[in-house]
C-alpha cells in the first residue's frame, strides 16, 4: 500500500530523482507497485516508485533533478513493450526482463 508523501520529503530523501510524465514509463513500471504519491491542489499528483538512491516520480505533476528525453523513455517502453508481446504467457520471466531493462534505464538516467 503507498503512502501520501510531499515533495520535499522526496527531493531531501533521494540522491536521483527521475521525473516523468503520466504514463510516461507506463509499460516499464507495470511490474512495479509506488511506495508512495503525491497530491495537489486538483488531487492525485505523482506516483513515487524507489529504487535504493533512486526514484522515479511519474503523473500528471512529476518534479526530479533528473528530466530524460521522451525519445530515450520511449525508446525503453518500446523494449518494455516487446518483452510484454513476446512473453505475455509467463509473467514471471516477464518481470526479470522488465527489471533487466529498468536497470539499463536507471544507469543511462543518473550518468
Amino acid at each position: 500500500m503507498k503512502y501520501k508523501t510531499t515533495k520535499k520529503e522526496v527531493m531531501s530523501g533521494y540522491e536521483h530523482i527521475i521525473m516523468i510524465g503520466y504514463c510516461g514509463l507506463q509499460s516499464l513500471l507495470s511490474h512495479r507497485d509506488p511506495i508512495a504519491y503525491t497530491i495537489r491542489a486538483e488531487g492525485w499528483g505523482a506516483d513515487v516508485y524507489d529504487f535504493g538512491n533512486v526514484a522515479i516520480v511519474t503523473g500528471y505533476a512529476p518534479f526530479g533533478n533528473i528530466n530524460p528525453s521522451y525519445q530515450k523513455c520511449q525508446q525503453y517502453e518500446k523494449r518494455a513493450e516487446n518483452v510484454m508481446k513476446i512473453q505475455f504467457l509467463d509473467w514471471g520471466h516477464v518481470a526479470l526482463e522488465l527489471d533487466a531493462i529498468l536497470n539499463d534505464f536507471l544507469t543511462e538516467a543518473t550518468k
